[in-house]
């Protein structure tokens, strides 16, 4: 012990084998004035610990300097949670216990911090191995002229705000995106899942290892995290770089809306509305500390009303709903929160059809709350040039009266013949209907009126 700590005055008589029998004997709990008055320690001394030299675990030994370690002497009583560190004698390496529950602080010394930056830099390299293991080289370029619409819309989204020189595609969570995708953060993972389903986004290994599950194989966890590279062909075989693809995808969508954009450009614009919507409900729900927990009514009378209104009427149809919900429930009239939110859809629809049989409006403002998204833009101001409609123009009537006869005034569903012959709509007789069904449900949708149908089976023939 001598090599490293000096004994006080006042302990110096005693060996080391006695100076730890006192110290144990203390721990135990004997009294500290019978203590000093057997190992013969000054009366003038109050504390044990203030005497006795710092403990030495001659078996503990520093890593880096392989010397003993030592730490203060706690006093009795002390919780194992707050004693002293063990201490290198003569760098600052700390030996820190593992606390409760498993818990582990880190020592703070610079070897150690070497030592961390170094595993922290092996386990990334290993992980871009693992990465470039499982998305090199990826499938081959998928061809641009067999991209759908909203796949080109959502593309042009991305690349927006690409530096020169940099053919990756930077996450939609990073610090330079300062624009949402789509209008939800659901909608804008699975445009991106799509999307690197299709083949035609594929991973980046420089990706934020986060955005993946190393439990899974490195399956990807967040869409909206991963780096991506466009896989995209716009001659035969070649993938071509982020400004040539970027290049052709804003001349041909800001050019003429062809025949064969109609179904995906009918359901964007009412995929984007009813979202904008119901964003703008939740969030007049949590000022009045409601949850907006019927969503899939509020979806359904959300896209009913859109046949006939704008978001921004459907705005303040929200707004009375909401209030009429706040109000339901502070009055103690409603069996509770869930109770008085769930009869905002139900009163959105009420309204709205007061309004449509007197034939009033009252168009609202937008709301800084709800942002307007990427694709909203471009859709708005790139593609139909019109860039207040999303917000200022019922989808259905802008479809019919605008829409229609601009780009679609000679394009049919079907040949000519009687509407017997042929699927058509309920409403207007037109064959100009594109239809969905599955073993239950049959969709139309008819492009001239707007008309959503839906017929669903009574019974089920058997074969």
């Amino acid at each position: 012990m001598k090599p490293y700590f000096e004994l006080l005055g006042e302990v110096k008589h005693l060996s080391e084998e006695q100076i730890e029998q006192l110290y144990q004997r203390y721990l135990a709990g004997e009294k500290t004035s019978d203590l000093i008055a057997e190992y013969k320690i000054p009366v003038a001394v109050r504390s044990l610990l203030t005497v006795l030299p710092p403990l030495l675990d001659k078996q503990l030994k520093c890593p880096y300097c392989n010397l003993p370690m030592w730490a203060k002497r706690y006093a009795k009583g002390t919780p194992a949670s707050l004693r002293p560190a063990f201490k290198c004698v003569r760098c600052e390496h700390r030996s820190v216990p593992v606390g409760q529950y498993r818990r582990h602080s880190h020592c703070t010394c610079t070897a150690c911090y070497q030592v961390r930056q170094q595993e922290v830099a092996a386990q990334a390299e290993r992980d871009r191995e693992q990465l470039l293991k499982r998305y090199s080289p990826g499938g081959p370029p998928v061809a641009y002229a067999s991209l759908g619409f909203v796949q080109k819309l959502a593309l042009l989204a991305l690349l927006e705000g690409f530096k020169p020189g940099n053919d990756s595609i930077a996450p939609l969570e990073g610090a330079n995106r300062n624009e949402s995708l789509a209008p939800s953060a659901a909608t804008a993972e699975e445009l991106l899942k799509n999307l690197y389903e299709a083949g035609v986004l594929r991973v980046d290994a420089d990706s934020d290892i986060q955005a993946f599950d190393p439990g899974a194989d490195y399956r990807i966890r967040r869409f909206c995290a991963v780096r991506w590279l466009p896989n995209v062909a716009l001659d035969a075989g070649m993938r071509c770089p982020c400004d040539e693809l970027y290049g052709a995808l804003y001349q041909e969508l800001s050019g003429v809306v062809p025949a064969n954009w109609k179904s995906e450009l009918y359901a964007l614009m009412f995929s984007l509305a009813r979202e904008e919507s119901l964003s703008y409900i939740r969030v007049l729900a949590e000022e009045v500390d409601l949850v907006f927990s019927a969503a899939s009514r509020g979806e359904a009378v959300i896209a009913q009303l859109l046949q006939d209104f704008a978001v921004s009427e459907i705005y303040y149809f929200a707004k009375l709903a909401v209030k009429n919900a706040a109000h339901f429930f502070a009055t103690g009239n409603s069996k509770g929160r869930t109770h008085a939110s769930n009869t905002i859809p139900g009163y959105i629809l009420s309204t709205a059809q007061h309004a449509l049989a007197e034939g009033w409006r009252r168009p609202s403002y937008r709301d800084s709350r709800v942002t307007k998204s990427a694709l909203h833009r471009l859709l708005y101001d790139v593609v139909l040039k019109d860039s207040s409609a999303g917000f200022a123009k019922s989808p259905g009537v802008y479809w019919r009266d605008e829409l229609l006869p601009r780009f679609f005034a000679t394009s049919t569903g079907y040949e000519a013949g009687q509407p017997s012959a042929h699927l058509f709509c309920r409403e207007c007789d037109s064959c100009n209907i594109d239809v969905w069904m599955d073993k239950v449900m049959l969709q139309t949708t008819c492009y001239d009126c707007a008309t959503v149908s839906r017929f669903q089976a009574v019974y089920e023939v058997e074969d």
